[in-house]
């Protein structure tokens, strides 16, 4: 499942989320009334109340998509209202079935405060404190007390509220860094296999939907093995970092630049041509070139590249034709950069193992 994908079902949890509190809802309003003592004012009330949030909660189970920020507070304030009707019905304070109903604006705040906005949940709180001052006003209870009531009541909701609010943030900001590090590679900070996967996923979409072609270039460190055989794994590090700097440096802001290997590399290039596609990877050849130089190594790059199309409409298709077309760089000699079209050209029939990646 892709990263949209992945947000769209997270979004859609909250309206199940809430339509099985509705379900919950439903389910003790009946079970006020079954058990004694017997509504004050009307059982039957309250048992169609509790049908209705019954029948939202299913709707809410099986829609299986995200309602949206407004329509979801809208039914929250929904369940605001249906708690304080079938309370009041129940006999509110009086001893009734449903004397603790009021205890259900507990669900309805922290299911706000943790599924919809702050400024969304502000207003859910507020419902909730005009609803509870209403019903506090319907029933036999002094003036002192129900403010009291009503005081306490909104202190507690509102500092769980609070808490919750942090403890979300706080939540928010850790699956933000795991889904950081998922998608990193953590020597050199470029994307890993994973996350270029989706980033080809969705620019494959924009093709198909609009035209227009997208390049892949797999670059692979010539005699990687023996840099780090020879001068130690220190320094095959760095030279992973110093490559990293200069594909970085020479693609756009809308190239995606990626580790797929322990040695090697791939860069997506969209709505490039294949001889701008060229051009690109000469310019990463010798440039890697030059500045490994400046570090005083021997350091050289094969490229090769596919476009697709036509070499292909998938980064599966693309990958293996940018592959073969890389070993055949390095089996004319390394330091050179090889294409698809030129591979199809030669029509070899050789099979080319595939490189181990990670």
């Amino acid at each position: 499942m892709n990263a949209i994908a992945d947000a769209r079902s997270q979004r859609s949890q909250r309206t199940r989320a809430f339509g099985v509190l509705m379900i919950a809802g439903g389910v003790l309003a009946g079970i006020t009334v079954v058990l004694p003592p017997a509504a004050t004012n009307s059982d039957a009330a309250v048992i169609v109340l509790g049908a209705v949030a019954l029948a939202v909660g299913v709707v809410l189970v099986l829609v299986r998509r995200d309602l949206g920020e407004w329509l979801l507070g809208a039914v929250a304030a929904l369940g605001t209202i249906l708690i304080t009707v079938a309370t009041y019905e129940g006999g509110g304070f009086d001893g009734a079935g449903t004397a603790d109903n009021q205890m259900l604006y507990v669900w309805v705040c922290l299911f706000s405060v943790y599924c919809l906005s702050a400024r969304n949940a502000l207003v859910q709180i507020a419902i909730v404190g005009v609803a509870y001052g209403w019903l506090l006003a319907g029933q036999e209870v002094a003036a002192g007390d129900a403010a009291t009531r009503w005081a306490v009541t909104m202190t507690a909701l509102a500092v769980g509220g609070l808490l919750v609010a942090r403890l979300r943030r706080s939540n928010e900001r850790l699956v933000a860094e795991l889904i950081t590090k998922a998608r990193i590679d953590p020597l050199t900070g470029v994307l890993n296999r994973h996350a270029l996967e989706e980033r080809a996923e969705l620019e494959f979409a924009r093709v198909r939907r609009k035209g227009g072609s997208v390049a892949i270039l797999v670059a692979d460190i010539d005699d990687f093995k023996t840099i780090n055989d020879s001068l130690g794994h220190p320094a095959g590090d760095q030279v992973l970092r110093q490559v990293t700097a200069v594909l970085e440096a020479e693609t756009r802001e809308l190239d995606a630049v990626a580790r797929v290997g322990g040695d090697e590399f791939a860069v997506m290039l969209p709505g490039v041509t294949a001889s701008g596609a060229r051009m690109i990877a000469e310019r990463l050849r010798v440039e890697v070139r030059r500045t490994a130089g400046d570090m005083h190594l021997r350091l050289s790059l094969s490229i090769g590249i596919a476009l697709g199309p036509p070499d292909g409409s998938s980064l599966d298709e693309l990958w293996m034709a940018a592959d073969r077309a890389m070993y055949m760089a390095k089996r004319s000699g390394g330091d050179a950069v090889g294409t698809a079209a030129e591979l199809f050209a030669e029509n070899s029939d050789e099979v080319t193992p595939e490189p181990v990646r990670t």
